[in-house]
């Protein structure tokens, strides 16, 4: 009562006292983590934090032909789609949301991918894995020369938005040719070579001890071909098992569209590598952005 009795002595307005398609209105324009944090100030601005107008709006104007799953409310449809992705484009790609801001997130999956003697059984097979989103993963059999590329139009993702580009992989057990091996890895729109940044990669989760020993190998190459350091040149564990690496960033923009390119290239060391298994490309919002 004190509190209550604070604010109206300074005269703040009670904002629960309006309509309850204004509150909607006034909510849709903010974001999901908003709209969830506001649901908690009363039980009027509950229903309409809650209320479809709110949640449509923070899903893409498309996603009625994208979408074909029924939830209980537009709400809880948002969320599955953040969970649970959409297979699309004949199961060669999946569509989710990124749960703080509601872009679209797309991934490519291996079967959507270009990859070179993907199609020679010596070279690579195809197989399922019981905890792919596809039908079907690359695994490569034997290989002196890793070329893996992907292309989507920017027009597929949110605009105005900075996406990073990820390959999502792991090992199979009887994998070799990756342990000190740095691969060339590069995303960007089609065309644009000064903003297109290559940069070489490690595959190849390793240990401080490993790190260090491939540190100390570092010195022995040439500077071109020798990885900067830093976290972003290793892979990282997801929480659906498989393990993924940055290969890089850019940015779409209002009204405009174009090819992004993407591309995972080891061509110059000559070393025989096998038991990569490659899911596909994920494109999302970059984090922290």
């Amino acid at each position: 009562m004190a509190v209550a009795g604070a604010t109206e002595g300074r005269g703040c307005p009670d904002f629960s006292a309006l309509p309850e398609g204004c509150i909607a209105s006034a909510v849709s324009f903010t974001s999901p983590p908003d709209a969830c944090r506001l649901a908690s100030v009363s039980s009027v601005f509950r229903s309409a934090c809650d209320s479809d107008a709110v949640w449509a709006s923070f899903l893409p104007p498309e996603y009625r032909s994208m979408v074909h799953r029924s939830a209980p409310s537009l709400k809880e449809l948002y969320f599955s789609l953040c969970d649970d992705p959409v297979l699309a484009g004949d199961g060669k790609m999946s569509f989710s949301l990124d749960r703080h801001s509601g872009k679209k997130c797309i991934m490519l999956s291996a079967r959507a991918l270009s990859i070179i003697w993907g199609d020679t059984p010596i070279y690579w097979s195809w197989t399922c894995m019981p905890n792919s989103r596809f039908a079907e993963v690359a695994e490569l059999i034997d290989v002196c020369w890793l070329e893996i590329k992907g292309m989507i139009s920017s027009c597929m993702l949110s605009p105005g938005t900075r996406y990073a580009a990820y390959l999502v992989f792991k090992f199979a057990r009887w994998s070799y040719g990756f342990e000190f091996q740095s691969v060339e890895v590069g995303a960007g729109f089609a065309g644009d070579e000064a903003g297109k940044r290559e940069r070489f990669v490690y595959l190849s989760g390793e240990s401080n001890t490993g790190r260090r020993r491939t540190r100390r190998r570092l010195r022995s190459m040439p500077p071109t071909y020798a990885p900067a350091e830093g976290n972003g040149n290793y892979p990282k564990e997801r929480p659906d098992g498989w393990s993924e690496i940055e290969l890089g960033e850019f940015l779409t923009k209002e009204g405009e569209d174009g090819k992004v390119q993407m591309s995972v290239m080891e061509t110059k060391g000559g070393k025989w590598k096998k038991g990569l298994i490659v899911e596909g490309i994920e494109i999302r919002p970059k984090a922290g952005i």
